[in-house]
Parts: structure tokens; C-alpha cells; sequence
């Protein structure tokens, strides 16, 4: 049984921060990674679907390019080149973290499958056999999501395709069937209509991205239509097979049983946290009925020392709230520094184009909470950046207190949306008001200039 100060399971984006912090105190740490460094983000998330995203936006852009005075009579798209470039920039990602984990202080990579044995005992399989037993004072589980496949007839009888194994095609599917309408699918739902696609989204929701306004789902909804993305609501899927070389998916929509035929199927319903390996049970640590490990407000499980981080809590899934977890976590168990994760500005991107970015309350949270609320919004179509290079979907959203004038949300669907986030971010936690933001001298001509558009068109209307 070999003694450390710290066992850290999982090698992503909360684990490898974590591991480093708590080395550089002069503290053992033991770093059990199952696969590869990295975790979801640099190898399966978010580096090689934002590289590919971007391959995905130039074919856009090429094909478009007659809007802009150019010419481009013939092009063609190379799926084995997207995946090549792909390749490289995980590789790329993942080699740097390599390099960051193996000179930092006292860490010790173990490769293998870790497994609770007791409270804070882990014990690490590989090939089948232990080949370590190890104990500490603390314990980190950072061993994220998978995804969900659901139970559907047929459906381990087809070659279908997860978030992961749909970037490893090197040809440019016929026609895409993608099961489910959420921010995952709809990423590769552009993505492949742009590489040449046909592409068919069967979600079993009245409509996409449920956990937006209204406003923004028919938005996005109709940038979708106009890109020639075929979407179906409150359909079922019940079976899945094979038609010769081609899938057959049936569902029910509305009482009728439907069927659509496509070359591959995505299978995009969703993730779960990946605690089925771990034997929980030995330790005593709580989950709930999906399997994400509870915890309190600093992290930690219902087994005392033992902490749980990222995706596999399930209530963050994004990397830059993981990354944050290591943050705090470390605050508040080595530097005894109390940062509760209860209320956290939370801010997040979704890469379809344009960006879908939002912090703080939208309209159907507020209505919830009985938040009362002022509105501005600000079509893209009016504004001058995105005028100027033809970029004018989408629109900036603001919710204001109207009492003190202090910003409780937004939500920006633009070009870039991503970016512009930030900065109402920071305004929101520098209590700076909707009338400063409004009057602030902007440069121009740039898309940033707008949140004084949008700040001005507070209790107006703007269509």
C-alpha cells in the first residue's frame, strides 16, 4: 500500500491543474489516468470539434464567397484532411499537457483503472490485474461523462456514431441522421451540413435548445432551416436498423409511426457521469439516480476527504467550470479559503455560428424565480460590424434589474458571441450598470460597440 498526500483520479481539466497546484506545496500526488491525458476537452471535446468547426466555417465562407465580390468556381471538400488537421491539434494540445504534468513537483503518473477499495483507498487495474494499491489524506475524482446510448431496438446491431467516433470518418456522410437536438448535436449538425451533408436532427423535444427563450430558439431554428438542416420535434426514436447499405431510424411523432433513411446515425442524446468503474459502493459515496456523485458546496462526497470535480458532479458540464473546481477546491482544502460553488456566474458558449453565448438569468429563468426584469435586445441585422462583413444573424439580449440598473443576464447570438460575453461578465461582477456600458466610448467600427446598442434599446421595442 503505497501512502500519498493526494490521489487525483482523472487527468482532465480539473485533475491535471489540481495535481500541479498541490505538488508545487512539496505534497505527494498520485495522477491515475485510465487513457490519455487531457480528458474530454483535448481529446474527445472541445479542441478537435472547435478545429473542426473552423474547417466546417471555411467551406461556409467558400461558399459564400461570390457575396463578397470573389469568385470560387470549384471547390471541394477533403474529410481525411479535416480529421489529419484534427489529429494534429489534439496531439498538439495533449503533447503540451504530457510535457506540463511530467516536469511539475512531485507528481507520479500511474496509467490504469482506478477503484475505491475504502474511503479514501484506490486501487489501479490495468491489463486486467492491480498493479497498485495506494491510500490517501485527500482524494480527487475528476473522471468526467461519457455518452449516453440509449435503449433502442436494433441500436447495437448498426454502426452508429457517438460525439466521439463521428470525428474519426474520413468520407462526408450522404445523409446524417443525428438522434437528438441538443448542443452537442446541433454543433454537428452544421458541421456536416457545411462539409456537404444531408443532415436530419430527430429530437424528442417540442423544440431546439429548451434551456434558451423562445426568441433564441426560433433564431437559431431558422438559421438552421436556411441552411438547409431538416429538424423533427417530439419524435421518439423506436428502432434502429439496417436497409441494405443504409440505416433505417423509425420513430413516432404525434401517435404515427415514421421512418427516415441515412448513411450514418449520431447518436447525440446526451452524457453520463463515468462512476460505474469506480466501486462507490466501498467508499460510501452518495450519488444520484443518473449517477452523478453529490457533493456539498465545496465538493466534497459524503465520504469525508474525498472531493469529486467536473463533469462527473454533473451540474457544470463545461471545461472552464471544471477548470475553476480545481481552483477552488485547492483553495479550500490547502489553502483553507471557503469558495462555495453555490451561485457561481456561470458562462458558457455554443459553437454552431453564430455563437450561442450566455451568463446569468435568461427570461424563462427569471419568470421562474419571480426576478422582475427589463429587457434590451439588439438585432444583428442593424449593426455595423456585422453589416460590414455580412454577418448580421443573431441578436445581443440583456436582462437589468430595473431597479438599480445592474445586469442579471445576457445572451448573445452572434458572430463571435463568445467573446462578447466575457465582458458582460466581468460588468456584472464589477456591479457596473447598463447606463455606464451604454455611454462607454467604444471602438469602432467593432462588434463589442454594440453592447451600446443593446443597452440603449433597454425597455424599447426592436425588431
Amino acid at each position: 500500500m503505497q501512502k500519498f498526500d493526494a490521489i487525483i483520479i482523472g487527468a482532465g481539466q480539473s485533475g491535471m491543474p489540481l495535481a500541479k497546484k498541490i505538488g508545487s506545496l512539496g505534497k505527494k500526488v498520485a495522477l491515475i489516468e485510465k487513457r490519455v491525458v487531457g480528458g474530454t476537452c483535448i481529446n474527445d471535446g472541445c479542441s478537435p470539434t472547435k478545429t473542426m468547426v473552423a474547417s466546417a466555417r471555411v467551406a461556409h465562407l467558400v461558399s459564400r464567397a461570390s457575396d463578397f465580390g470573389i469568385e470560387v468556381p470549384n471547390y471541394s471538400v477533403d474529410q481525411k484532411k479535416i480529421k489529419a488537421r484534427k489529429d494534429h491539434i489534439v496531439e498538439l494540445f495533449r503533447g503540451g499537457a504530457e510535457k506540463a504534468l511530467v516536469k511539475a513537483e512531485n507528481v507520479t503518473i500511474i496509467i490504469g483503472m482506478a477503484r475505491f477499495t475504502d474511503c479514501r483507498k484506490v486501487e489501479v487495474i490495468h491489463e486486467g490485474k492491480v498493479i497498485e494499491e495506494l491510500e490517501a489524506e485527500h482524494v480527487f475524482i475528476d473522471t468526467g461523462a461519457q455518452p449516453i446510448i440509449p435503449n433502442v431496438e436494433g441500436i447495437e446491431e448498426v454502426p452508429y456514431l457517438n460525439s466521439t467516433t463521428i470525428m474519426e470518418l474520413e468520407e462526408t456522410p450522404e445523409h446524417l441522421v443525428i438522434m437528438g437536438g441538443g448542443y452537442i448535436g446541433l454543433e454537428f449538425a452544421q458541421m456536416f451540413r457545411r462539409f456537404g451533408s444531408q443532415v436530419t436532427i430527430l429530437d424528442n423535444g417540442p423544440r431546439l435548445v429548451p434551456k434558451e427563450d423562445e426568441d433564441v430558439c426560433e433564431e437559431v431554428s431558422r438559421i438552421f432551416q436556411e441552411e438547409g438542416i431538416s429538424t423533427s420535434f417530439n419524435s421518439n426514436v423506436v428502432k434502429v436498423s439496417k436497409d441494405g447499405p443504409k440505416l433505417e431510424v423509425t420513430y413516432i411523432k404525434e401517435g404515427q409511426k415514421e421512418t427516415v433513411h441515412g448513411s450514418h446515425l449520431l447518436v447525440a442524446v446526451g452524457r453520463r457521469p463515468s462512476t460505474d468503474k469506480l466501486q462507490l459502493e466501498k467508499s460510501n459515496i452518495e450519488t444520484d439516480e443518473k449517477g452523478d456523485i453529490l457533493v456539498d458546496e465545496y465538493h466534497e462526497t459524503s465520504c469525508k476527504g474525498v472531493f469529486a470535480l467536473g463533469d462527473v458532479v454533473g451540474e457544470t458540464p463545461f471545461t472552464h467550470m471544471a477548470y475553476h473546481d480545481a481552483h477552488t477546491v485547492f483553495k479550500c482544502v490547502y489553502e483553507k479559503e471557503k469558495i462555495s460553488k453555490v451561485d457561481r456566474l456561470m458562462p458558457y458558449c455554443i459553437f454552431i455560428d453564430p455563437q450561442l453565448a450566455r451568463v446569468g438569468l435568461n427570461e424563462q429563468q427569471a419568470k421562474e424565480k419571480g426576478i422582475p426584469y427589463e429587457v434590451g435586445k439588439y438585432w444583428m441585422k442593424h449593426a455595423g460590424r456585422p453589416l460590414e462583413v455580412d454577418e448580421k444573424r443573431g441578436f445581443f439580449k440583456v436582462l437589468v434589474n430595473p431597479e438599480n440598473r445592474m445586469i442579471l443576464g445576457a445572451t448573445i447570438l452572434s458572430i463571435d458571441g463568445g467573446e462578447i460575453i466575457a465582458t458582460i461578465q466581468m460588468a456584472m461582477l464589477g456591479g457596473i450598470t447598463a447606463e455606464v456600458i451604454q455611454h462607454l466610448p467604444i471602438a469602432h467600427p467593432t462588434l463589442a460597440e454594440n453592447l451600446n446598442n443593446v443597452m440603449g434599446m433597454i425597455g424599447k421595442d426592436n425588431k
